[in-house]
């Protein structure tokens, strides 16, 4: 009994199926409502002349008022934003009212069962019927609404026509009406499953997705990152010099660095010192990145640089990276410590394409290397 009040209350929901049922029930409900609304007006016109007023017009006024007050607040919430937790509650409010009115539609029905002759009792009976079929297709997608329905219902109908003083046929669509009801019912609860089924198997697509799309954006990462330094590798330097060269209207500075007395240090010292000194270096360098300024180790002890700022912010970068690499790092008990050569090369004012912009760096790196000039700065043509 437990767990069928927990079932019946959405004690324990799976947000996504929730969430997917109050989605189907956002298309379905306003077609109930109107559905309720048309069968209470056919019943009032049915008895308007023989059973008081209060029974049929004013019933039916109020009964269209809810049903009409309802219908569109199911149609806005196609487009709202509704957390989880009023996803639930909406889901809990329609089942407590769908037994609401479950009983308060019957109980009206069989009132108005007092007045007429057997045809129009034979309407009542048929509204009743109609209503609950309807009622199930439409709550097919929350089953608990659906059950409370039949539960509350199925009783009553066949108990009334049971006890009362009418023709047994009465009796005979009352029981037929409930044995429909309960196939109805094993029909739905499969049709449920399979549901649920569903979206539970489109949250594991989409889930698997998300992962490869993640496993697709880390293999683009590791493939443009340089492993030692954790700065951008070569692939993604050209990349980007490329993209840079493409967009209307760029202008960016371009510059090649050498380390010098590299060689030496890992003569003296190991290849693992080495790695340690340009793990350090690239650390640094790292934290000056940006969305214009790009980075990257291009190999060995060689690094590339592309600035999109002014004249008088390059040279503050530059300078900046001059300090960064030219500054002592304590590699296993030792204070090491390289030179830096830079060439320099502007786009488009000392080049127009990438292998100029390559060849025109790479002279300037020479011709700073072979003259020993280990400050940073531009060339006059920049």
């Amino acid at each position: 009994m437990r767990r069928l009040i927990h079932w019946l209350v959405l004690a324990n929901p799976e947000p996504s199926v929730a969430r997917a049922q109050l989605r189907e029930l956002q298309n379905h409900l306003p077609l109930l409502y109107s559905l309720l609304i048309a069968n209470a007006a056919l019943l009032t016109w049915t008895y308007s002349s023989l059973a008081p007023i209060w029974m049929t017009w004013v019933t039916f006024t109020c009964v269209a008022v809810v049903c009409l007050s309802r219908i569109p607040f199911w149609l806005r919430l196609r487009t709202a934003e509704i957390s989880n937790q009023d996803v639930l509650r909406h889901l809990r409010r329609t089942i407590w009212l769908s037994g609401v009115l479950a009983v308060l539609f019957i109980g009206w029905a069989m009132l108005l069962d007092d007045y007429g002759t057997a045809l129009e009792h034979s309407y009542s009976a048929i509204f009743i019927a109609t209503t609950v079929i309807c009622s199930m297709f439409c709550l097919m997608h929350l089953p608990q609404a659906a059950t409370t329905i039949v539960v509350l219902v199925a009783p009553i109908y066949v108990g009334y026509y049971a006890l009362a003083e009418v023709e047994l046929v009465f009796l005979g669509i009352s029981l037929n009406v409930a044995l429909v009801a309960l196939v109805m019912m094993k029909v739905l609860f499969r049709a449920f499953d399979t549901f649920t089924t569903m979206i539970r198997s489109q949250n594991e697509i989409i889930a698997r997705h998300l992962e490869v799309e993640k496993l697709n954006v880390e293999n683009e990462r590791l493939a443009n990152t340089d492993a030692l330094t954790e700065l951008t590798n070569r692939r993604y330097f050209f990349s980007e010099l490329h993209s840079w060269i493409d967009q209307e209207g760029a202008q960016f500075t371009l510059a090649l660095l050498d380390l010098d007395k590299f060689k030496p240090i890992n003569d003296r010292y190991g290849h693992p010192a080495g790695d340690h000194l340009l793990a350090s270096i690239g650390g640094r360098l790292k934290e000056l990145c940006g969305e214009n300024i790009v980075i990257s180790r291009l190999g060995g002890d060689e690094f590339g640089v592309l600035i999109r700022l002014d004249s008088i912010s390059t040279d503050q970068i530059m300078r900046r990276v001059y300090d960064i690499i030219t500054t002592p790092v304590g590699v296993y008990g030792n204070l090491l410590s390289v030179g830096c050569s830079i060439g320099i090369a502007g786009f488009p004012t000392t080049a127009r394409t990438a292998d100029e912009l390559l060849h025109q760096a790479d002279t300037d790196l020479y011709v700073n290397k072979r003259s020993k000039v280990q400050q940073p700065g531009r060339r006059a043509a920049i």
